[in-house]
């Protein structure tokens, strides 16, 4: 390029360019610069490259500086920060190449500079905006996923990576079978496939973590559609474990770098205005650009053979001709191969003695990689909306206890009808007044420690005026650079309802079994008095015992109820050898002992909570295998007939009988401790012994 093509480019004014000294003093500068940092060409004479440049950018570019002058690299390419002149900062995009004498020293520095500021400012607000939802999302105390058509991850949140114990990476492509319990995947498979024939689907299912552990979601699954057509799935999981039993920030970037010289990454021509247009210089970048060989090959091809639409080429001449330039204008383009591009375009006419455009000067930037980014950012935000806008969780963020963003689920929880008349008010004013101090503690202490804040029951006020019971959740979060808390909360008055309607069913089967147990215990009253007796006494003393050996509550109802019933099956004995004041015929004990079995088949169509026909099965084995029915032996033998044994034993002994009196007590204690470990439990020995000595215990009858 001749000095004269130069000077008229260095003047055309479509980028601003510099011409600066190796110890950074500013030799030349055009109008454009001028226009861009405030100031007059005199002004800039007089001022240094570095007084203009933002304090922390200025070692990359002397860096930069001192790699051109020590002949490492011709030019340098970077984005830093420059003063206006009435003090606000500007961000460019700076592209600089020296020149060199014979000898390989610098003349000097060529810098081409175009303001980036507002494509900053742009990038900066999707990004916050993208990050905003992000936060929502990934602290969100749920399980939320999408999977394409095939049923592999696409999307995968953080409470999913906790409830996992996978991250995403992990996951992402891979197939979700792996994740569900065997026992549901088939049915998570027809609900799959159902949901991408456009069904929303609400189910539970069980999850598994890399260490086999169950984990139970309730599922809501909804199809996502893109351009109309459905595309995969999106689910939320709530983990319901207890009550039954991110992505990453993107990261852009793209090279911004603009030079008009031939070798600069930067396109620059020249050419006619006609519609179709012939280009009277390209450089080599440009040439490249467009997958010419040389720049000499392109001067062959029509202006508007380059464009995607011919028609983007006659509205940019014709804006041209109205406004006189028309900067940064973003349009498709198409390469000699076909292939198609992005590229922002920057022309200025020069016009000839009658004021026609004689031929266009301009610059073309390749912004494909931008536009990509930009977009991913935009569809991010949009995942990211669309996550939260569809969750069936209620969820509120509020700063310093104003509510600065609530879901569709949480207005239509407390009956708002517009999203204002949440938006702005006090969470406090939601809350009902007996829960309010109760919550400021949970959510100052939340906010003081940084911690998720365990789910609490409490009730909320609707704008209607009704209560509601409802399950609170809480986590600490930054929301627009702000200290927040993000609440997630749930409906439960349902649940609170069935559960009131449980305790009291609950309540009335207890009451009937109790009946049960009495009426059959008078049973057994009917035909032999001292059997019934005998049956209450072994029933106090049992509880007691197994109080003592430190059995579980349900298991010392069990073997009350089983104590009260143990000799049921005597029903069956005739009452004359049940009261026979003799020793019984060998024929008459064969008989006796078939009460235990009668027993069992008596109760076995009675539902109990408990074991209790077990119990009084085995309520006369012996640990040495020598009892019936069964001969079982040791721990054959359930714990509840192992206690009931002993204290059976023990009970009558010392009780009076019609064919004999009582043994008394230091008889019973001798038989029990003679065949401990024998006949009987050891454990359940030294207790019993233990508690006759201690006197906590002692029958009726002694």
């Amino acid at each position: 390029m001749n000095d004269e093509q130069f000077n008229s480019y260095f003047e055309l004014g479509l980028i601003g360019m510099a011409i600066t000294s190796i110890k950074m003093d500013i030799l030349a500068v055009n109008n454009y610069l001028c226009n861009m940092l405030g100031y007059s060409k005199d002004e800039l004479l007089k001022t240094k490259w570095a007084e203009l440049t933002h304090p922390d950018d200025l070692e990359t570019n002397v860096n930069a500086l001192h790699r051109v002058i020590s002949g490492e690299i011709d030019d340098y390419k970077l984005e830093k920060r420059l003063f206006h002149m009435n003090g606000s900062i500007i961000h460019v995009s700076i592209a600089s190449r020296c020149t060199r004498k014979p000898d390989g020293s610098v003349i000097n520095i060529l810098s081409l500079i175009q303001d980036i500021t507002e494509r900053k400012k742009a990038e900066e607000s999707i990004k916050e905006s993208e990050l905003k939802y992000r936060t929502v999302v990934e602290n969100a105390r749920e399980m939320i996923w999408q999977l394409d058509r095939k049923g592999n991850f696409v999307f995968f949140n953080k409470y999913a990576e906790e409830l996992s114990a996978k991250t995403s990476s992990d996951w992402a492509g891979k197939d979700f079978s792996p994740a569900v319990h065997p026992d549901d995947l088939d049915r998570v498979k027809e609900i799959f496939i159902d949901t991408l024939n456009g069904n929303t689907n609400e189910y539970e299912v069980r999850i598994l973590s890399s260490s086999k552990n169950t984990v139970e979601l309730r599922v809501q699954t909804f199809p996502v559609y893109t351009d109309g057509e459905i595309t995969g799935t999106l689910s939320f999981g709530r983990n319901v474990t207890e009550e039954k039993r991110s992505q990453r920030a993107l990261k852009a970037s793209e090279e911004r770098y603009r030079s008009l010289l031939s070798n600069l990454p930067v396109g620059v021509f020249r050419s006619t205005p006609g519609q179709d247009g012939t280009f009277l210089s390209v450089n080599t970048t440009l040439a490249r650009m467009f997958n010419f060989e040389t720049p000499e090959a392109m001067l062959k091809a029509k202006v508007s053979s380059c464009y995607l639409n011919t028609e983007d080429r006659r509205r940019y001449i014709n804006n041209l001709r109205s406004k006189g330039s028309l900067p940064g204008y973003e349009v498709q383009f198409k390469r000699k191969d076909g292939s198609v591009f992005w590229g922002s375009l920057t022309s200025k006419p020069t016009l000839d003695e009658e004021g026609s455009i004689q031929y266009l000067d301009g610059i073309l930037e390749d912004i494909t990689e931008r536009k990509s980014i930009q977009r991913a950012l935009r569809e991010s935000q949009q995942q990211y909306r669309r996550l939260l806008d569809h969750n069936p969780a209620a969820i509120v963020v509020h700063v310093n206890g104003i509510i600065v963003y609530a879901n569709k689920a949480s207005l239509d929880l407390v009956a708002a009808k517009r999203p204002e008349d949440a938006l702005g008010k006090k969470i406090f004013d939601f809350v009902h007044p007996a829960y309010r101090k109760i919550v400021l503690d949970r959510v100052m202490q939340c906010q003081k420690n940084g911690i998720f804040a365990e789910p609490i029951e409490e009730k909320f006020l609707r704008l209607d005026g009704k209560s509601i019971d409802v399950e609170v959740t809480a986590i600490p979060i930054t929301y627009q650079g702000e200290p927040a808390s993000q609440v997630v909360f749930w409906d439960i008055t349902n649940r609170k309802r069935a559960e009131e309607n449980i305790r009291n069913s609950l309540d009335e089967l207890n009451k009937t079994l109790e009946g049960t147990v009495d009426a059959l215990s008078s049973a057994v009253a009917t035909r032999d008095p001292y059997t019934a007796e005998h049956q209450r006494e072994v029933a106090r003393f049992a509880c007691i015992v197994g109080e003592e050996m430190h059995l579980p509550e349900e298991m010392i109802e069990g073997l009350r109820v089983a104590s009260l019933l143990h000799d049921i099956g005597k029903i069956k004995i005739p009452a004359e050898i049940l009261s026979k004041p003799a020793l019984l015929t060998d024929i008459e004990y064969q008989l006796i002992k078939t009460h235990p079995q009668a027993g069992l088949e008596i109760l076995k169509s009675i539902t109990f909570p408990w074991p209790v026909g077990k119990i009084v099965l085995q309520h006369q084995e012996r640990m040495d295998g020598s009892g019936y029915p069964k001969g079982l032996k040791g721990d054959e033998i359930c714990i509840e007939a192992r206690i009931l044994s002993v204290v059976d034993v023990l009970e009558a002994m010392c009780s009076h009988r019609p064919y004999r009196s009582s043994r008394g007590k230091d008889k019973a204690l001798e038989e029990i401790m003679k065949n401990r470990g024998i006949l009987y439990d050891e454990d359940v020995v030294d207790t019993c012994i233990r508690l006759f000595r201690e006197e906590k215990l002692c029958f009726c009858n002694t």
